[in-house]
């Protein structure tokens, strides 16, 4: 019921009487001036690396659910492909409304690690992109970025640049854990922005029911904000979460002055995957699935880049169709 609510709350607003000095028309422009409503939105790839439990035609991926999970919200997708060029990557930037880092098998590299790393472009790269990401909106121009899991760890490495960064936790096989929330998440962004009272009935059902799947074995202790300046200054901490051995890590984060999100658990999964028992695919757990997506899409509409047509055609996502691999992923696209 809440749920119709809330509907009830958007269309009331929707419907308010406008002062005769002014035509529905005009205020309706007014309402709705500059936001772009075919938003493309950027998902990097992920190396496909030996040490995954499935087989995928490629260098690299995306996992479908993450496209779906943005064009249920009503944007398109385009590959950046792990594997291209920096001068690809600027050709891409300038024509995106946003960037979702994914999850998935993955292990980082920076710049003072001396551990052996299989994947050692994927930090690079995704930095490169966070970087632009600043750039953009230190010059006025709004760009909205989300990490989920390892893309969730990746923004804190960027933000960082410190191996340290990133913790070990019990987070296999996948579960699933309610959210404490800290005092930032009530005034922030991403629970205030779309509605008041829907976000706080989406933040209740976060901290009491469990609607967030987590799979993982790294994350990031808070304590590491303590110890490294950086990320407080960069990040509010919007959520702790434990793991199965009782370990806190960050669950959730939104930037203090960029409009970047981060969350360690999976919103994707709850609709999209269904190769894990764990996944909870309960009515709430849809709910609050749709109100992230919503969400950030929301953002990307904000930023005023166009893909022209003629070049968005042969880069947008259908032209690598899912593959059905009945594993970790229901399907994937894969790129050579």
């Amino acid at each position: 019921m809440w749920f119709l609510s809330f509907l009830f709350i958007a269309q009331s607003a929707s419907l308010r009487v406008f002062p005769k000095s002014q035509s529905f028309e005009k205020d309706l422009k007014k309402d709705f001036a500059g936001l772009n409503n075919a938003p493309v939105i950027g998902i990097l790839s992920l190396p496909n690396v030996p040490f995954q439990n499935f087989t995928i035609n490629g260098t690299s991926y995306i996992a479908s659910s993450y496209v779906k999970f943005l064009e249920m919200a009503g944007a398109r997708v385009v590959p950046i492909r792990i594997d291209h060029s920096y001068a690809e990557f600027d050709y891409l930037f300038p024509r995106l409304n946003g960037i979702l880092f994914t999850g998935g098998n993955i292990t980082f590299w920076v710049n003072n690690s001396n551990v052996p790393i299989l994947s050692p472009d994927y930090a690079a790269k995704g930095c490169y992109l966070y970087e632009l990401v600043k750039k953009a909106n230190d010059q006025g121009q709004f760009f909205p970025l989300w990490g989920t899991c390892a893309g969730f760890e990746l923004l804190h490495v960027c933000a960082n640049n410190q191996f340290a960064t990133i913790g070990n936790f019990n987070g296999e096989p996948s579960y699933t854990q309610v959210h404490q929330f800290t005092s930032a998440a009530a005034v922030s962004k991403i629970f205030t922005e779309l509605s008041l009272q829907f976000g706080q009935q989406i933040m209740n059902i976060m901290a009491t029911q469990n609607v967030s799947l987590l799979s993982h074995i790294h994350g990031i202790n808070p304590s590491i904000y303590q110890q490294f300046p950086n990320l407080p200054e960069m990040y509010n901490i919007l959520s702790i979460m434990h793991d199965k051995s009782g370990s806190p890590f960050v669950g959730m984060i939104e930037a203090r002055n960029y409009p970047i999100w981060g969350t360690q658990f999976h919103p994707e999964k709850n609709l999209y995957e269904w190769g894990q028992n764990s996944i909870p695919h309960f009515y709430d757990a849809v709910v609050m699935t749709t109100y992230m997506a919503n969400f950030f899409v929301s953002q990307a509409r904000k930023n005023p880049n166009v893909f022209p047509q003629n070049e968005l055609t042969p880069q947008l996502i259908y032209n690598w169709p899912p593959v059905f691999i009945d594993s970790y992923f229901e399907t994937v696209s894969g790129f050579n």
